[in-house]
């Protein structure tokens, strides 16, 4: 691990740490966006689309544009091309992602990969990150769990990510005033992944259904801005519909991806609440001790139903197969259970747990488990896999702690379990 590195004062003061230890990671992920751009004549489109997304930042949440420029000036980077990777166009990486360029693996000496795997199966990395779209499948698989339907008593949240082979970070962040959470997410994104918030509730994204046309605003804030922002300003799960509510009133939700819905998940010490989201409306619903949720990819409310088109096969396959498993274990559910049910191989490759040789657009890229103890505000922690989550260890964060692993923060320790995909 690296040493201790505080993501906390000022905006601009953790987006400079961020990017003196992000800056080679970065670099490199702009730089594959630029090539793509070039390739395609669209770099004065994503120069259009980086300023209407810095003018809505600019209203909604301005002390992200400090931490964005101090990031991108800290890591050799422009404002812009910060901006433009967190609003990227539909379709930039091809109709079904197929000139999408993963994040680079390092090669290994093939003698000193035998010695470190004891003869097992080697995996090159080029097969390892190849892509065949054709099953689709959409990203992330979360479930939570309240109360007696634990085995503690207490509530859990746990969220797979499936998503762009990308670098992640996690860390404890908190921008002044506003309020302190651990999340996790891709380099260069603005928003997170997951989180869990000084005040103990903790939320997580997935991309939703694919939307009718007409129901997906461009350049405003995706789901992972959206938990952010909710991360920053709500007390409590009270205050979240609310805030969304304004949200959409001032034009600033857009989806999970460009032309898809959001499904947003949060968990206190007693309840749950589920909202579907479009950027025009949303349907959400209340959960209390003893329930167990499922959700993947695509809209499950009725309400929400006229709104959408088909839901991709992946996200249907894993919804079924990760509610059977999840309610096997009604009473039971545990951190060790998560991890488990994160681990499920059944219907590869639309399966819970997606590998890089299942040849699809994404990978799951990290997973974290939340748990929420009305007994103990130590018990009340973060269960982070910050790589594939079948040979990658847990790491622990709890936000009554300030202090973030500077190797986490910067992708260092990501890249590092990653790269065990490298042998050639």
């Amino acid at each position: 691990m690296g040493h201790p590195v505080f993501l906390i004062g000022q905006a601009s003061e953790v987006g400079q740490v961020q990017g003196e230890l992000q800056g080679k990671f970065l670099q490199e992920r702009l730089g594959r966006i630029l090539t793509r751009a070039e390739q395609t004549q669209t770099l004065p489109q994503l120069k259009e689309r980086a300023e209407k997304f810095g003018e809505v930042l600019s209203e909604a949440s301005p002390h992200w544009l400090d931490e964005a420029k101090a990031l991108s000036a800290a890591a050799g980077s422009e404002l812009w091309q910060v901006l433009a990777l967190n609003s990227l166009p539909a379709n930039f990486w091809g109709v079904e992602s197929e000139f999408y360029v993963p994040a680079p693996l390092v090669p290994k000496d093939i003698s000193r990969a035998k010695a470190d795997t004891r003869g097992e199966e080697l995996v090159n990395p080029i097969e390892a990150q190849s892509l065949d779209l054709a099953a689709g499948g959409g990203d992330c698989t979360t479930y939570f769990a309240l109360g007696s339907a634990t085995l503690s008593g207490e509530t859990l949240l746990h969220k797979s990510r499936d998503q762009y082979d990308e670098v992640q970070s996690a860390y404890i962040k908190h921008c002044e005033p506003f309020y302190r959470f651990v999340g996790g997410g891709d380099i260069g994104n603005l928003g997170t992944a997951h989180l869990h918030t000084e005040h103990f509730w903790s939320g997580a994204n997935n991309t939703g259904s694919p939307l009718k046309p007409g129901l997906y605003r461009e350049c405003v804030l995706s789901d992972a801005h959206v938990l952010r922002y909710l991360a920053e300003h709500c007390v409590g799960i009270d205050d979240i519909l609310p805030a969304i509510e304004e949200l959409i009133a001032r034009q600033w939700l857009g989806g999970g991806s460009p032309g898809t819905g959001m499904i947003l998940s949060f968990v206190d010490v007693d309840r749950g609440l589920v909202v579907e989201a479009t950027s025009q409306r949303f349907h959400a619903q209340w959960y209390e001790d003893g329930d167990m949720v499922v959700r993947t990819n695509h809209f499950l409310f009725p309400e929400m139903q006229d709104d959408v088109l088909p839901p991709h096969p992946g996200s249907v396959v894993r919804y079924e197969r990760a509610k059977e498993l999840w309610e096997e274990q009604d009473g039971f559910t545990s951190i060790p259970s998560c991890g488990e049910l994160s681990r499920d191989r059944e219907n590869a490759p639309l399966a819970i747990c997606r590998n890089p040789s299942d040849n699809l657009q994404t990978v799951t890229v990290s997973t974290s488990t939340s748990i929420i103890s009305r007994h103990d505000d130590r018990r009340c922690q973060t269960h982070f896999r910050n790589c594939h989550p079948s040979y990658t260890p847990a790491i622990i964060l709890t936000p009554l702690d300030r202090v973030s692993d500077s190797d986490l923060v910067s992708g260092a320790y990501n890249q590092q379990w990653r790269d065990y995909r490298g042998w050639v």
